[in-house]
């Protein structure tokens, strides 16, 4: 009779061990179904920097410039702190639209020249100011703005670099052009033209406290600031704009100053009996009112004075 229990007990068990098999592979597609299907690397959406909107203004105008330049020297960008910026103090209030630079294209085959270089503007400090804005600067821009110019790719001509963002230009505050990448993990980008001995005293290049770019910066207005001025904004029906005719700069020579000095206009002056603009004599103007006889007289004078000093009896 044991036996028998035990044999039965035994069977008993086998059955509950054989139906607990098919229990499990149940509870396993259970699980499979719950699970959440894995998603593919090509499923997975990449974030990605959406760059800034140019802005938007109504006029623009030039605001700093420096132009000489010294020959068979150009100077480079790096991504790297104290080699990245060049400077600028701006001497109009409003929103900076592009910069433009003198250079060529570097060498594409160089290992230490990357293809494009992008950044932003500080105020104040390079490195710690207040940031604003977008800028970027490819090789490939460069030789097509060469080729416009009807230049070759190691040919210098000025570059246009569009500024991105509304980037606020205050008169008197100093700027900062900041590269900080530069592609193909290269330490430098451009051939850019410079000037020695410090031609634009509010601004520098990291190279030198003396050293200035060959620079040009452009600052817009938009609407509503416009308005603020009291100023007619253009109509939407006004002719287009006349292409600028950009100046080619000038080489630095050792024999001649750098500041060329603007030509003197004389003011106007109203006279007050009929309100008509008078125009201040000039010295030719004075002699010309000098009768001939005194004029003759006065050159006889002094061409005798002076063979009197050099031969004396």
């Amino acid at each position: 009779m044991k036996t028998i229990k035990y044999l039965s007990y035994l069977f008993s068990l086998l059955y509950l061990f054989g139906c607990g098999g098919d229990s499990e592979s149940e509870n396993s597609t259970e699980k499979n179904v719950q699970s959440p299907p894995t998603a593919s690397s090509s499923d997975i959406p990449k974030i990605i920097d959406s760059p800034l909107d140019y802005p938007e203004v109504r006029v623009e105008e030039l605001d700093h410039t420096q132009e000489f330049f010294k020959e068979q020297h150009t100077t480079s960008f790096s991504y790297v702190p104290r080699k990245n910026w060049t400077s600028y103090t701006a001497s109009k209030n409003g929103i900076l639209t592009k910069i433009l630079l003198f250079g060529k294209a570097n060498l594409i085959d160089s290992p230490h020249y990357g293809l494009s270089m992008s950044g932003f503007i500080r105020a104040d400090k390079p490195d710690s100011g207040p940031k604003y804005g977008q800028w970027s600067l490819s090789r490939d821009e460069i030789v097509t703005q060469l080729a416009s110019q009807s230049l070759d790719a190691r040919s210098a001509g000025w570059l246009t670099i569009k500024m991105r963002g509304e980037i606020p230009q205050i008169a008197g505050t100093k700027y900062f052009i900041v590269c900080d990448r530069i592609t193909e993990n290269k330490a430098w980008f451009g051939e850019f033209s410079f000037a020695e001995a410090d031609p634009y005293g509010l601004g520098s290049h990291w190279l030198s406290p003396e050293h200035d770019l060959v620079m040009r910066t452009y600052v817009g207005k938009t609407d509503s600031q416009i308005k603020a001025l009291q100023v007619d904004p253009q109509p939407e029906n006004s002719p287009p704009l006349v292409k600028e005719m950009l100046p080619i700069p000038v080489s630095q020579s050792p024999n001649q100053p750098f500041i060329v000095q603007t030509p003197y206009t004389p003011e106007p002056i109203l006279n007050d009996s009929n309100k008509t603009p008078l125009i201040q004599p000039t010295l030719e103007k004075n002699l010309e009112t000098i009768p001939d006889s005194n004029r003759s007289e006065n050159n006889q004078t002094m061409k005798k004075s002076l063979f009197d000093r050099l031969f004396k009896k």
